[in-house]
């Protein structure tokens, strides 16, 4: 059983931290999904990368992160805000997180910590600092029971809460069939959605080579790469990148480009037959469209999710993709068999 993700009546104004900003769709969600658990006519701030798209997509008043202490002094309350925050793929500015949290508690203000992964190999000083913040914070919820666990053996008592991109809603039928016939997609036939990424994978050119074998192995099918992710400034992290050398490779392909509303990206998944998915927020967008996936986990996240919802993992060769695919879609489509 789940819990509510933060207390409902924080002191306003409320000033949110996450890894907003940096063009990756699940992040974005997480956001969407948290100011729909906000009262209407809560003033809230977002801490940003990207202040004015994160500002103009969610329609959210947002600041840069070299505000960030400037904006806590105006503010009476921090909600950090959902996703892996705690994780590997973070980098220097995620370590900030905890110690900009204790920031805000010796300043005053109340500090909330909401549906957040957390992963095991984090550095000593994040583990202390967030054994520190934990004192300090008035509520600590984690999205998965493996962040749960590693939180109480580091001596932090967490709750159980959904990822806050579960309330997020998806966006209209209408408008994500628009963004797949832009992309060339015809509604006639199955779609199969390409949820990849670079991270991980290092420069053997393995995965592009299994992704080329899985797209001839389905002729009937249409492929389209959905980039989870289009980091402005790690090219590693941003799938759009990949998703066009695997175009070249594989000209069947469609690629997504442009920025979305998350909301639109979700409701593009129930159109698919089903997706093959590395990024996170792929594989929840899948399971709440009920559609069929194939799972190839990137991150320790990944698999915690995989693991807790009973389904396997497939190694990102071509002859596995091919029969997972197959198994995936067995009885969905008549030319699957």
């Amino acid at each position: 059983m789940t819990v509510p993700p933060f207390p409902a009546h924080l002191p306003e104004p409320i000033l949110v931290l996450g890894a907003y900003g940096y063009r990756n769709v699940g992040d974005e969600a997480i956001l969407a999904g948290l100011l729909r658990q906000l009262d209407s006519g809560v003033k809230v701030s977002v801490i940003s990368r990207s202040p004015a798209e994160t500002q103009a997509i969610l329609g959210v008043r947002s600041v840069g992160i070299s505000s960030a202490l400037a904006e806590l002094r105006r503010h009476r309350s921090l909600l950090i805000g959902g996703g892996g925050l705690f994780g590997r793929d973070m980098g220097a500015l995620g370590r900030l997180v905890a110690p900009f949290g204790l920031t805000a508690a010796a300043m005053g203000r109340t500090v909330a910590i909401a549906g957040v992964g957390v992963e095991s190999e984090l550095p000593m000083t994040t583990i202390a600092a967030l054994r520190l913040l934990a004192r300090r914070a008035v509520s600590i919820t984690v999205r998965d029971r493996h962040s749960q666990s590693l939180l109480s053996g580091w001596g932090i008592e967490s709750a159980l809460t959904e990822d806050l991109s579960e309330w997020m809603p998806p966006g209209t039928r209408k408008d994500a069939r628009g963004i797949l016939r832009a992309a060339g997609l015809e509604s006639g036939r199955p779609i199969v959605g390409l949820c990849l990424t670079d991270v991980g994978q290092g420069s053997s050119g393995l995965l592009e080579k299994a992704v080329a074998e899985l797209v001839d192995a389905f002729p009937e099918a249409q492929f389209c790469f959905i980039p989870m992710s289009q980091h402005p400034f790690v090219p590693a992290h941003n799938d759009l990148l990949l998703g066009i050398r695997l175009r070249a490779a594989s000209p069947r392909i469609a690629v997504l480009d442009g920025q979305h509303h998350p909301a639109d990206v979700l409701a593009i998944f129930p159109l698919l037959a089903a997706a093959v998915c590395m990024r996170f927020h792929a594989l929840l967008f899948s399971a709440r469209a009920g559609i069929p996936l194939v799972a190839i986990p990137y991150a320790e996240k990944c698999q915690t999710w995989l693991d807790e919802h009973e389904i396997a993992a497939t190694a990102p060769r071509g002859p596995d993709l091919v029969a997972a695919l197959r198994a995936a879609l067995e009885g969905a489509l008549a030319w699957s068999a």
